[in-house]
């Protein structure tokens, strides 16, 4: 029993000690993934408007750009411009004056009154497939492998006999003689 009681505790810090290593490594990795847009600034050059941004993030990062038109007057007013071009949709858009040309008087075209819309700009860094996975399912392999390992130790054999300290057990179903 001690010696059960022993590797019980034995494996529960390889547990935890490979789950610690796990939450580690995703920490590591959200730090690695934060993506920020900066200086959004646009300007009407003929019938469109140019919008033009920063993204600070990893340069040989795949992202997603979107864009959306606001009004400060009216919270709930949201448009996604449709016919645009540029540095948007999937891509290394990561770097100074990325610019999203938008032709809106093919949309609006009567324009747009007012004089308080504004453009938000947002950028999603594209994960690749996820490693943390990998370190679950090889940290719960570890574990695994050490239960099977021990299992005899751990849960024995039903009918098998106690071993004795420093010797072997006693044969099953042979008369001892004592």
């Amino acid at each position: 029993m001690h010696t059960l009681l022993h590797l019980s505790k034995a494996l529960f810090r390889l547990a935890a000690v490979v789950l610690a290593l796990q939450v580690t490594v995703a920490t590591q990795v959200l730090a690695q993934d934060e993506v920020k847009v900066q200086n959004v600034r646009f300007d009407v050059e003929g019938t469109r408007i140019v919008v033009r941004f920063d993204v600070q993030g990893p340069l040989d990062r795949e992202y997603t750009v979107k864009m959306l038109l606001r009004r400060e007057g009216n919270p709930s007013f949201v448009h996604v411009p449709r016919l645009v071009v540029g540095d948007l949709g999937e891509g290394k858009f990561a770097g100074l004056n990325r610019q999203i040309t938008w032709d809106i008087l093919k949309e609006f075209p009567d324009g747009l009154e007012g004089d308080d819309y504004y453009f938000v700009v947002d950028v999603e860094l594209i994960k690749p497939a996820s490693k943390l996975i990998w370190w679950i399912g090889g940290g719960a392999a570890v574990v695994g492998g050490a239960v099977l390992l021990l299992k005899d130790t751990i849960f024995p054999p039903k009918g098998a006999a106690a071993t004795p300290e420093g010797g072997f057990p006693k044969p099953v179903g042979r008369p001892t003689g004592s």
